[in-house]
């Protein structure tokens, strides 16, 4: 994508699975549907934004989304007027044409109706055309709010419904039950090459291919997963300095089980579909606080004119 990307101001420092700082991630984003938190996002660049396509299952409506950037927590206080002004109304929708609803695929952009202000808390990620770099690299997080009875239906499986169903999971598997105050959370994590994790799967009892578009992050002991993690939220990687978005959270299976590391959509695969999309449909949107402005002048100008 155009333009610097993948810049933070708040320095690295080696953390697993705990409340991360504001700033760390400018570019992860809070999907909400009528409000109400319900997948990860990343930032592309000022009107566009990347997910995973099952996050918008039934439910297509642009009207209906909103992104949220620049907050620590899924739920900010209905008087925080920074989250307000930083909260922005979906346009559209844009689902990968090869999207069955099964993964592979498992991709969407989003076109925002107005462009977000950057700020040293709101910055946007990069991509690369190539996965090769990152084979094997260990540099690598993924983020993910945690929130209260959290629905597990995105992480396992939704995509593969003849192999695992969220319906079937066990109880204990099926929700997980949060506490306050549901902040943004951090996982260090490594690349698994698609060889190895396949080894992996064939090996356990689940027994699924890894192929196409999908890439494998975690650890082979387990304990580090997207179970409580956001679909469609970015795995990112440090390459000298600057942070890409190399996967965006696409399935797994249980939670942090070993030799089951957590599935992800693989971005360098979509890239000339990503570039195309922006290029064709970049034209820009309505800004309604510029509309909201020049009726203010307009209605003001005829009660002028009026008296």
């Amino acid at each position: 994508m155009p333009g610097p990307c993948g810049h933070r101001t708040i320095p690295s420092r080696v953390v697993g699975g705990e409340d991360s700082e504001l700033g760390r991630w400018p570019w992860q984003g809070s999907l909400r549907r009528w409000g109400t938190h319900s997948c990860g996002a990343s930032l592309l660049s000022r009107r566009w934004v990347l997910t995973a396509a099952h996050c918008f299952k039934e439910a297509l409506n642009p009207d209906e989304w909103t992104i949220q950037f620049g907050e620590l927590t899924s739920a900010p206080s209905f008087w925080n007027m920074e989250a307000y002004l930083n909260r922005y109304q979906v346009d559209k929708i844009i689902l990968s044409p090869k999207y069955t609803g099964v993964s592979p695929y498992d991709i969407a952009l989003l076109k925002l109706v107005s462009p977000v202000a950057y700020n040293k808390n709101i910055q946007p990620i990069c991509i690369s055309a190539s996965m090769s770099k990152f084979e094997n690299w260990t540099d690598c997080w993924f983020h993910y709010v945690a929130q209260a009875g959290l629905e597990l239906e995105a992480i396992l499986l939704p995509q593969l419904p003849e192999c695992w169903d969220y319906r079937h999971a066990p109880p204990h598997q099926a929700r997980l039950d949060l506490p306050a105050p549901y902040t943004l959370q951090e996982v260090q994590v490594s690349v698994i090459n698609k060889a190895m994790c396949n080894h992996l799967y064939q090996r356990s009892d689940f027994g699924v291919a890894i192929w196409g578009d999908m890439v494998c992050a975690g650890d082979p002991a387990g304990g580090k997963d997207t179970c409580v993690g956001d679909s469609g939220g970015p795995l990112v990687c440090d390459l000298d300095g600057v942070w890409y978005q190399i996967g965006i959270v696409s399935w797994g299976v249980g939670c942090g089980r070993p030799n089951q590391p957590g599935v992800y959509t693989n971005i360098s695969q979509h890239i000339h579909w990503i570039q195309k999309t922006v290029a064709h449909d970049g034209s820009p949107g309505l800004d309604f606080s510029l509309l909201l402005l020049l009726l203010t002048l307009l209605c003001t100008t005829r009660f002028v004119g009026s008296t």
